[in-house]
């Protein structure tokens, strides 16, 4: 371990030795937020994605459904499913579909780098309600919101797009399974598969909420360069943070945007936790978010002029 990780480790420590309730009100407030927006939102995607993955091969695809996507991005069948799936359902349901895909043997690694790049995204629904209308009160630009921060995603993905995707075999072809039966004995062990990456997730949002809090605790966050930090780690608590600034209304909408393209640090630990991503992999997924927020800042900014410009 390196001096610096200890270091890190032991003014974690501290915090939690000399703040406890402080620690405690954070603790509590990353698990409220687990419990009522992301298990109850999640749980049962994770538990069907389980089920289709373990139910359903390329072959039962409807075309007509998988082909634009293959078109467009230079995907397989399986991506076909990941691209939808990840951006209407919410970070960090690409990752993981990617991850499972790629360790059954049903995607290449090309692939894999591929779709965990720009597939793994805040969801509509959470755009449109949370960031649009509560925090920043203009529901009435919830559809360009959307359009900036999956848009930019979305132009990435094209932008990577390589046919020879599709053609690539998977490196381990023996791991692809058999195509199953439903049966309870299924439905078990895709719930069980379900409550572990849930539980995983919560334990994510509660160290990160504790680390958010502890910054709160060091540093004004009326300080922009401490806002900009950390805002950083939780985009929910981050975008609030944001929301409610000083920071001047062209500001404040770029930065929330890029936030929300980011998806902060706790998003990142939880993606490439729950797809097993290893260096190389990580690497790619965090140049991929970072191209995205750039992208995002210069649309958000072209999108501030068009609609508030004079």
């Amino acid at each position: 371990m390196s001096k610096k990780s200890l270091l890190l480790i032991l003014l974690f420590f501290g915090y939690l030795l000399f703040c406890p309730q402080a620690a405690l009100n954070s603790a509590r407030e990353g698990l409220l937020l687990w419990y009522h927006s992301v298990l109850p939102v999640l749980f049962p995607f994770f538990v069907l994605s389980n089920l289709a993955l373990r139910l359903i091969s390329a072959e039962d695809m409807p075309k007509a459904v998988t082909r634009p996507f293959i078109r467009l991005f230079g995907c397989s069948a399986y991506g076909a499913f990941v691209i939808p799936a990840g951006f209407l359902c919410g970070l960090p349901v690409g990752a993981k579909l990617t991850g499972d895909l790629y360790r059954d043997g049903k995607i290449t690694r090309e692939e894999a780098k591929h779709l965990s790049g720009f597939s793994n995204n805040l969801s509509p629904a959470f755009i449109f309600s949370y960031l649009a209308a509560e925090q920043m009160c203009l529901p009435e630009q919830a559809g360009w919101f959307a359009l900036q921060i999956l848009g930019a995603a979305l132009l990435y993905g094209w932008m990577q797009a390589r046919p020879g995707r599709t053609r690539q075999r998977p490196e381990c072809p023996q791991k692809s399974p058999k195509r199953e039966k439903m049966s309870f004995t299924l439905l078990d062990d895709c719930i069980y598969g379900a409550m572990e990456s849930a539980l995983r997730l919560g334990a994510y949002i509660l160290l990160f909420a504790i680390l958010s809090g502890a910054i709160w605790q060091a540093a004004p966050v009326s300080n922009p360069a401490v806002l900009l930090l950390a805002s950083g780690i939780e985009a929910t608590n981050g975008i609030r943070l944001l929301a409610a600034s000083s920071l001047p209304e062209c500001g404040k909408y770029v930065a929330v945007s890029a936030l929300a393209a980011f998806g902060g640090l706790s998003a990142l630990a939880q993606s490439a936790g729950i797809a097993h991503m290893d260096q190389d992999m990580l690497f790619y997924y965090i140049k991929s978010r970072v191209i995205i927020t750039l992208l995002t800042i210069l649309i958000s900014i072209a999108v501030y002029l068009l609609v508030y410009g004079r």
